[in-house]
């Protein structure tokens, strides 16, 4: 319930709710499995049958249910997403879904996934697909050794669960999105309450009783004290774990001193039967009531629909599904019975997950059609260069289009050669480079590095390259700037050392920058001062250096291409009021310490209408944004003429007397 009220209250802080939630999964787990192992009557097929007759079937209705809502209530460029993510959680791989594409934890909005929340399911179900293994494995030893399962058990938890809150204490520090949802670092939580079901109590039944309140105290505070969604799963989510186990050892405690009688309230113990299905229920609810109303917050009205809602579906579900299949798998299975049930879970995960799988092939075939037609810049599709001109352009479909907008990111984006995801690579500082054009004699070396706002400029520099024989050598990493500071260990500030170290032995022509860094919602155009101090080593070294002025970015939410899919593409709602994106003067010109022989290309004249004060959504019939901060590259390939036309008369050096044809 906690977690329910910070989802519809907390503005995206963390409750602790789902720590709590792991370590008590460790805790019942590991009991029942140490019991089960020490009588030898552990049996994998039993176990996993079981639990997913427990967990399964309400899980795979909400995501049925989901895959169901997504087509009905939101655009239709959402729904690949959503069904990606369907099936990932279908298979209790829904965290590394999330981390395969980059997402943080956010607070609920109208563009939030309405399954973000199963990753801790997804945790769960990991732990509970491997621990069965390990606590039988682990039986067999110790009944050869004549000693009991803990005894062998309980210290390699422990050395897993040090290893695991190692892991994210370093992983929290340096890449805390991906820490967020990692099984690695989220075992620790795990294996805390494993450790506590593992290890006996000679502690007095009064003071743990007394420990229990002090538990929920820590457990509910945790929410208002702590920022999870920035610290967790690193040292802080110690306050929510400690909590938990604190419960955890005073609940069973038959006294006056503490909550049990509490807890034990009708109302809290209803809630308590429903609270599986009431976690499962609630986000897609309120991610839907949002989309449809498109708010970014709830009021209280809207609070409790959603909960009396999710409620009420939580109830229903658990009466009419959960118990029916929980009473079909008895606790003692036999072998035959238990292949039967883990058929039938199998046969219902299908039924969920093939449907969807069909549903996105079909999506995926309508992309690669209009894929043909990514980067193709024509009479009715000009692109930028209507800003150049009076004339009207005459209405065309869209390119791309709205539901291939995502697609059209350009070939070298995802190139793995020289492009690394943000937390991801060899190394979480290493700078993979690669040649994108290499002529046998070329007339000049460019390096461009950066993030994906300079790296999306690739294929578009990769024309002008060919067209001037340029050497074009490509380093990237999502989320990553060229920046620098001193003992550097963040995983993109080394990785940025290592381009600078690269530059200086590459020794380019010209080195091709982020120049400026946009923002959402308001806030103005700025230089970081890490990005002047690598330009400044840079330029120490003799490294010619040419920054690309930032693109204007939309709203964070909804996505540019789902409020055009909401109010069409001819409207000005979608479009970037300029002025609350760029100050009045570029950041270059009053940034200090920035190199004076850095070369500035300012490409916003062919973004935004400066006398309209507006960056439009739609220019000549192309779509400017694949998302909200990234250009489609159909649209970069449109500026193709005028970024050579801006790199021609800033930097003359790169261009032959004669520049190379090229086809």
């Amino acid at each position: 319930m906690l977690v329910v009220l910070f989802h519809l209250f907390g503005g995206g802080r963390v409750s602790g709710g789902v720590d709590v939630f792991l370590v008590v999964s460790g805790f019942l787990v590991t009991r029942s499995l140490v019991r089960r192992a020490d009588d030898g009557s552990l049996r994998l097929g039993a176990v996993w049958a079981r639990n997913a007759a427990r967990l399964a079937p309400s899980a795979l209705l909400v995501l049925a249910a989901v895959a169901g809502g997504a087509w009905l209530l939101l655009p239709e460029s959402r729904w690949e997403s959503v069904w990606r993510q369907v099936v990932a959680s279908a298979l209790y791989v829904e965290n590394w879904d999330l981390v395969a594409n980059e997402l943080s934890y956010g607070a609920a909005g109208p563009a939030a996934s309405p399954l973000q929340h199963f990753w801790s399911l997804s945790v769960q179900g990991q732990f509970l697909l491997v621990w069965p293994v390990l606590a039988l494995l682990v039986g067999v030893l110790a009944r050869r050794a004549r000693v009991r399962v803990r005894t062998v058990l309980l210290p390699l938890v422990a050395l897993a669960t040090v290893a695991s809150f190692a892991y994210a204490v370093h992983l929290t520090a340096v890449q805390q999105p991906v820490a967020y949802f990692h099984t690695a670092t989220r075992f620790w939580e795990l294996g805390a309450g494993a450790l506590l079901g593992l290890v006996p109590l000679g502690v007095p039944g009064r003071l743990r009783a007394l420990g229990s309140w002090l538990g929920l105290g820590l457990v509910v505070a945790s929410g208002f004290v702590l920022d999870g969604g920035a610290l967790f799963p690193g040292p802080w989510t110690l306050w929510p774990v400690a909590g938990a186990l604190l419960v955890i050892a005073g609940a069973g405690t038959p006294s006056a001193w503490g909550p049990r009688g509490t807890l034990a309230l009708a109302p809290l113990r209803f809630l308590a039967d429903i609270s599986y299905e009431l976690y499962l229920w609630h986000w897609p609810v309120l991610i839907f009531l949002m989309a449809l109303t498109d708010v970014s917050a709830v009021g209280w009205r809207e609070a409790a629909l959603v909960l009396t809602v999710s409620v009420l579906l939580a109830w229903l579900t658990q009466r009419l599904v959960a118990r029916p299949a929980a009473r079909a798998v008895p606790r003692t299975l036999r072998p035959r019975r238990a292949v039967g049930a883990l058929a039938a879970a199998t046969a219902a995960t299908a039924l969920v997950v093939g449907p969807v799988l069909a549903l996105q092939a079909e999506l995926r075939q309508q992309t690669a059609q209009a894929a043909a037609e990514f980067g193709v810049v024509d009479t009715l599709h000009p692109g930028a260069s209507a800003l150049g001109t009076a004339e009207i352009v005459p209405a065309a479909d869209l390119r791309p289009a709205l539901d291939a907008a995502q697609a059209d990111k350009g070939p070298f984006f995802t190139d793995d050669r020289c492009v690394q995801e943000h937390g991801t690579g060899p190394g979480l500082g290493e700078a993979l480079w690669c040649d994108l054009h290499a002529p046998e004699h070329p007339t000049a070396t460019v390096l461009l590095a950066g993030g994906s706002h300079t790296y999306q400029w690739a294929d578009t520099f990769l024309q002008i390259a060919r067209d001037n024989d340029w050497r074009l050598v490509l380093a990237g990493k999502g989320q990553c700037r060229v920046k620098h500071v001193p003992d550097a260990e963040h995983g993109c500030l080394v990785w940025g050392d290592n381009v600078i170290e690269l530059a200086t032995q590459l020794r380019p022509d010209a080195m091709v920058v982020d120049g400026t860094h946009t923002h959402y919602d308001g806030e103005l155009e700025d230089i970081p001062a890490e990005q002047v101090a690598a330009w400044q080593l840079l330029d120490q070294a003799g490294v010619r250096l040419i920054g690309l002025r930032d693109n204007p970015r939309g709203g964070s939410e909804p996505l540019v291409r789902d409020c055009l899919a909401e109010h069409g593409v001819t409207t000005s709602l979608c479009d970037v009021t300029m002025s609350q994106v760029f100050p009045p003067v570029s950041p270059v010109l009053t940034t200090p310490g920035v190199p004076d022989s850095m070369v500035h290309v300012d490409l916003t004249e062919w973004y935004c209408r400066a006398e309209e004060d507006r960056c439009p959504a739609v220019i000549g019939n192309v779509l400017v944004y694949r998302d909200s901060s990234h250009l489609t590259n159909t649209f970069l390939r449109s500026m193709q003429p005028m970024l050579a036309e801006a790199l021609a008369a800033q930097a003359p050096w790169l261009f032959p007397v004669e520049p190379a044809s090229r086809p």
